[in-house]
Parts: structure tokens; C-alpha cells; sequence
């Protein structure tokens, strides 16, 4: 019943909240549906700062935005003006792939009569459709959060292509600004290295002297610009990894994220935490050199792309991360040393066929 519904319906909502890593992460499903119903048109709700992900998707037809409470900036609708006009769409379907309060403020609020989440979320009863746990669907407990999201594919018997790579597209805007900015910084285009060295946590975020080391060191051997990037309230990790750093590099907090995608699309190659613009990276098919620390890799790695992990193998990865519970200090991510990345940078950077090296992690203990 419930597949001959989604094959009826000419419209779909999909909820998408939080965070740049799991936005980017949801563009396979929204790939997948594309391939199977291509004359549906789905749109994505999703926070402000991360609608970028969406509104070139070839796969989506209308991006909406909701502003976070920290929001500074004026895109994006308020949530009482999302309610609104999420209403006034009269969807006939919703896919909630959050789960959280707000999510479900929004899928309650729209009305439509078919309202699909998973089992484990909270006030399931709101949901006209409940998902069983994925590792039940799959019948695989290795599964990773694009598998997750994937869910409802096998769930229902559609058709689905083996496994949607999620592509960014990036802005053609953004394009011709990045390689403005790299020309006035005597940057030859493509022949830069980008580092993004913030994670949200700090058991996933690799010290600043450590990124500072490895700049000086693939610098010094390379000859390339190192370009090191966060967000603006991220700006006092630059200014660390600047201070710990022999060599003169560049220091960017101040990019969109149009700008950013941009810029690693540009980029020979990417390193950098266990964070959104690794995902990103991954995405846009950059090779890429990931530093693990304390999350789960089995479901948040870099999804179909080439990339190298360098992380240890601790008894008590993965964690939730929020703190250390068992060293006091996060030795995961802390005792990862500067020759065992730039060894994988290297590899890298003197590989013809990148693609050999996707989906390998290299571990120690």
C-alpha cells in the first residue's frame, strides 16, 4: 500500500536538519528517488546554512530554509513562516529523515496524509509509516549512514541505483570567485593543497600543531600553497595552527560555503578531520586524506570516494566523543602522528590512479 502511494504522488518533502556532513550525506537518496521516479519533484527542507548542498541538485526541485535560532544572517524562513508555508504546500507525502522535535514540528504541521520516519523516533505515532530498524531491512550491521538513509528502497522493493554517489554541484559564481581570489594570491589554479583542520568535537579534531607540521612539511617537499580553511567562529584554530607553523601559509575563515565548495573542487588535495568539508571533498570527488579520531568510521567514513584514513585502533573507539571517558585526554585522535599523515599525503600526491586507494583505511594501533 504504501509503495503504491510514493509510485502515485507527484510531490515528496523531505526533511533534512542539522549539519553540513549529514546534508551532504542525504544526497544519495535524494539521487536514488530521482532514478526511480524522475518526473517527481522533491523538494528538501533543510537549515540555512546548508542549502547550498541542495538548490543545484539536478535531483531537487525546490530547497527550503529554515534559519536556526543561531543563525546570524536574514535567509531562510523563520520556523513560524516554515509551519506556514510548509502547510500551504499540502504535500502529499513527507520523509523525515532527522527525527528530532523540530522535524517533527515540521512534519506533523504539513498535513500529509502519508508522514514516513523510523521506528525508533520519538512520538512515532505522529508517522503514518514506520521504517524498522535498518540493520533488520539490510540484514548487515556494518551499515553506513547513506545505507541508513537508503533504507526505504529495500524496504519496499524499489528499484535503486547499486550505490548513488551523491554529487555537490557547485555554483558557477562561486567558481569564478575562488579563482579570482587564488589569481590575486599567486595561486596557480589546481596546484594547491587544502586543509580544513576544525571538527565539531575535539576527540575529532587533530591538534593545531600537528596541521601546522604537516603544512611546513608537504610544503617544504612539494613546493605547493597550503590553504587552510574553517568557518568564522571557527577563525582561532587558523590562528593556532599559524602560530605553531614555521612556514608562511594561507589562512581563510571567511568563505560561503558556495565559496568553499568551490575552492576544494580547485584543490589537488584535501585533508582534514572527520567534519562536513571532508564530506564534501568526498563528494565533489577530491582525493583526500582523512585524520579519524573518536567517531564510528564504519558509518560516517567518506562515502564512494578515494581517500586514505589514518587512525588508530583503540578498545573503546567508537564514543559518542562529547568527552574522553576512559584516557581523560582523547588519545585517538591526539596520538596520531604527523609522519603516518604525511605519509598518506604523500601517496597521494605521487599517485596517478587515485581511485585504487578508495574506501582504504590505514590503521595502527
Amino acid at each position: 500500500m504504501l509503495r503504491r502511494r510514493l509510485e502515485q504522488i507527484e510531490r515528496l518533502l523531505i526533511i533534512r536538519l542539522r549539519s553540513l556532513g549529514d546534508s551532504i550525506l542525504a544526497l544519495p537518496l535524494m539521487e536514488a528517488l530521482h532514478a526511480w521516479r524522475p518526473e517527481l519533484q522533491i523538494d528538501v527542507l533543510v537549515e540555512a546554512p546548508y542549502a547550498g548542498v541542495f538548490c543545484r541538485n539536478p535531483s531537487v526541485h525546490e530547497t527550503l530554509s529554515v534559519r536556526p535560532r543561531s543563525w546570524p544572517e536574514k535567509s531562510g524562513w523563520s520556523r513560524a513562516r516554515a509551519c506556514i508555508e510548509i502547510r500551504k504546500r499540502r504535500y502529499p507525502a513527507v520523509i523525515n529523515l532527522h527525527g528530532g522535535s523540530t522535524s517533527l514540528l515540521f512534519t506533523a504541521i504539513s498535513g500529509a496524509p502519508t508522514r514516513i520516519g523510523q521506528q525508533k523516533y520519538r512520538h512515532a505515532w505522529l508517522y503514518t509509516a514506520l521504517m524498522p530498524p535498518p540493520r533488520s531491512v539490510w540484514q548487515r550491521s556494518d551499515l553506513h549512514t547513506v545505507e541508513d538513509q537508503l533504507t526505504l528502497f529495500p524496504w519496499l522493493g524499489l528499484p535503486a541505483p547499486e550505490r548513488p554517489r551523491g554529487r555537490l554541484v557547485v555554483d558557477e559564481g562561486a567558481r569564478r570567485r575562488i579563482r579570482e581570489r587564488l589569481a590575486s594570491a599567486g595561486i596557480p589554479g589546481g596546484g594547491h593543497i587544502l586543509m580544513q583542520p576544525t571538527a565539531t568535537l575535539r576527540t575529532k579534531q587533530w591538534p593545531e600543531q600537528s596541521f601546522a607540521a604537516l603544512a611546513d612539511r608537504l610544503a617544504e617537499k612539494y613546493s605547493l600553497p597550503l590553504i587552510l580553511t574553517s568557518a568564522p567562529r571557527e577563525a582561532q584554530v587558523l590562528l593556532d595552527v599559524g602560530r605553531h607553523a614555521k612556514h608562511s601559509h594561507f589562512y581563510w575563515s571567511d568563505l560561503g560555503l558556495d565559496e568553499l565548495f568551490a575552492l576544494i573542487e580547485s584543490c589537488r588535495l584535501f585533508v582534514g578531520n572527520d567534519s562536513g568539508p571532508t564530506h564534501a571533498a568526498a563528494a565533489l570527488g577530491k582525493p583526500l586524506v582523512v585524520v579519524w579520531g573518536s567517531s564510528d568510521f564504519r558509518v560516517w567514513r567518506p562515502w564512494e570516494a578515494a581517500y586514505e584514513a589514518v587512525r588508530l585502533n583503540l578498545p573503546c573507539m567508537p564514543c559518542p566523543g562529547y568527552r574522553c571517558e576512559v584516557y581523560g585526554t582523547p588519545r585517538c585522535i591526539l596520538e596520531i602522528g604527523v609522519d603516518e599523515v604525511l605519509a598518506a599525503c604523500e601517496r597521494n600526491l605521487q599517485s596517478d590512479a587515485p581511485d585504487a586507494r578508495t574506501g582504504v583505511s590505514f590503521t595502527r594501533r
